[in-house]
C-alpha cells in the first residue's frame, strides 16, 4: 500500500509541477481567432461580428501564460483530474494514469507555436512522467498490498 500511495502522491505532484512550468513561460502566440468582448466566445479570424450577441466588439485571441494555465485546468477538469483532492483519493493508479492519457486527447489548443506551444509540451511531458511513475507499480504483489506488507525493495515469496 505504501508504494501505491507514493505513486499517487507523485502523480498529484506532477499536476502541480506542470502548472508552475506553464506560469513561468511568458511567450505569447497568435491563435488565429477573435474573442467576443461581450460573451467570451472564440470566433474565426475573419469574423466581423458575434452572431450570438450581435456585437462587433472583437479582439484578437492570444495564447499567453494566463490562457494556457486556464486551459490546462479546464482540460484536467474535463478528465476528472481536477480538483486533485477527489481524483487522487478515490482512484487507482491505473484510473489516474488513464485520465492523464485522456487529457492529452481532450486538448484542442491551436496556436502559431503548434506542437512547440508550452501547453502541448507540458501535456506531453506530463504523459511521459506519468508513464515513468506508473512503472513503479509494475510487479506489485496484490496479496502483500492487501495485507499492508508492501515494503519497498523487499521481494515477497508469493511468486
Amino acid at each position: 500500500m505504501k508504494r501505491i500511495q507514493r505513486v499517487l502522491d507523485e502523480l498529484e505532484a506532477i499536476v502541480q509541477c506542470m502548472e508552475l512550468g506553464l506560469r513561468d513561460d511568458t511567450k505569447v502566440y497568435d491563435t488565429w481567432q477573435l474573442l467576443c468582448i461581450k460573451c467570451g466566445r472564440s470566433l474565426p479570424s475573419g469574423a466581423r461580428k458575434c452572431h450570438l450577441c450581435d456585437t462587433t466588439e472583437l479582439q484578437r485571441r492570444l495564447c499567453t501564460h494566463e490562457t494556457r494555465v486556464a486551459e490546462y485546468f479546464s482540460i484536467l477538469s474535463k478528465v476528472d483530474l481536477w480538483p486533485t483532492v477527489t481524483s487522487f483519493a478515490e482512484c487507482s493508479v491505473f484510473n489516474v494514469s488513464s485520465r492523464f492519457a485522456r487529457a492529452r486527447r481532450v486538448a484542442k489548443h491551436i496556436c502559431e507555436a503548434e506542437h512547440s506551444c508550452p501547453l502541448h509540451t507540458t501535456l506531453n511531458l506530463m504523459i511521459a512522467k506519468v508513464s515513468e511513475t506508473q512503472d513503479w507499480t509494475n510487479g506489485l504483489c496484490l496479496r502483500c498490498v492487501r495485507r499492508g506488507e508492501d515494503e519497498e525493495g523487499i521481494a515477497c515469496g508469493h511468486w
